[in-house]
């Protein structure tokens, strides 16, 4: 009897125990948010969807050189000897910090030297991939407001001034939702609507189709990074703007930038070649106006070093 009542107690335990590891087995397991869908936080021009880590902080040095060749000038290959291909002249230099608020908020200040432009900027990522793709996307929303402090002249420069100054011209703003999707462990491809507003423009006319700059307008930027070792990448981005003043302006063109991205230990490098001059939204979505074609290429490379300021 009693061999039989111990019998029925063991089956009872192993059966219990079945029943638990299959609730165990059926519990739903939290999905797994996407890794590092880009290495740095940006691509050539354009913003990436990462954000600086709490409490890091980001410093961050960007520069772009001059024309490697312009086949618009009368003696081409001469003039690009004489400035080096480029590298005797300096399009713009742009020094910036971006801090941890939290792991999807960063927060930043910097300064270029195209326009003497002070920006401050917030990113906020609020939406995060999962490895299963029943979150596709990151979202991600960048923020910024520039203000130029260029002599009053610079800003007036070749306008008949009949209206009285006003401090509120000096400011632009850039505002992005920043779309991004990692395919796979070697491609990630980005998406980037964005609005541009500038309190004061110069008034200019494309003779095309004779329609007159504007203070406002949308922009669509796509970007890529195809990893190739563990440590190269190659990077591309564009932007297209969707107004008419920008469509067959032979003045103006679009920003697009090609090269290469090299991670070496603390150190990211983007090294890269683009028709753009201006280092942040505000200026070089608006006002590229070197073209491909004609050769008017830049080399630019961007240098981050990040810091640990918590515990």
């Amino acid at each position: 009897m009693v061999r039989i009542f111990l019998l029925l107690i063991f089956c009872f335990t192993f059966r219990a125990q079945e029943d638990l590891l299959a609730l165990v087995g059926d519990k739903p397991v939290a999905p797994k948010h996407v890794f590092a869908t880009f290495k740095t936080f940006r691509l050539g021009n354009a913003q990436t969807t990462e954000t600086v880590k709490k409490n890091h902080l980001d410093f961050r040095i960007a520069h772009r050189f001059g024309n490697l060749y312009d086949n618009t000038l009368n003696n081409p290959l001469n003039a690009a000897a004489q400035n080096m291909f480029g590298f005797d002249v300096v399009e713009d230099i742009r020094f910036s910090l971006d801090y941890g608020i939290t792991d999807d908020i960063t927060l930043g200040i910097g300064r270029s030297r195209m326009n003497k432009l002070i920006d401050g900027c917030i990113k906020w990522r609020f939406l995060k991939q999962t490895t299963d793709f029943k979150i596709p996307v990151t979202l991600t929303f960048f923020g910024d407001i520039g203000y130029s402090h260029a002599p009053t002249t610079k800003i007036y420069e070749g306008v008949i001034k009949d209206f009285s100054t006003n401090e509120l011209h000096r400011l632009n703003y850039a505002s992005q939702l920043i779309i991004a999707s990692k395919i796979n462990n070697s491609f990630s491809l980005l998406l980037l609507p964005t609005y541009i507003h500038r309190n004061y423009v110069r008034l200019e006319i494309n003779t095309h189709n004779q329609s007159e700059i504007p203070n406002s307008f949308f922009s669509l930027g796509m970007g890529a990074r195809i990893k190739i070792t563990k440590r190269v990448s190659i990077i591309g981005d564009y932007f297209q703007n969707l107004h008419a003043f920008y469509f067959k302006n032979k003045d103006y063109n679009m920003p697009l930038a090609l090269g290469v991205e090299a991670e070496t230990g603390g150190h990211v490098f983007s090294l890269f070649f683009t028709n753009a001059s201006g280092l942040i939204e505000n200026n070089f979505i608006s006002i590229t106006k070197s073209n491909w074609a004609n050769g008017q290429v830049k080399f630019g490379f961007n240098i981050s070093r990040t810091f640990s300021l918590g515990r």
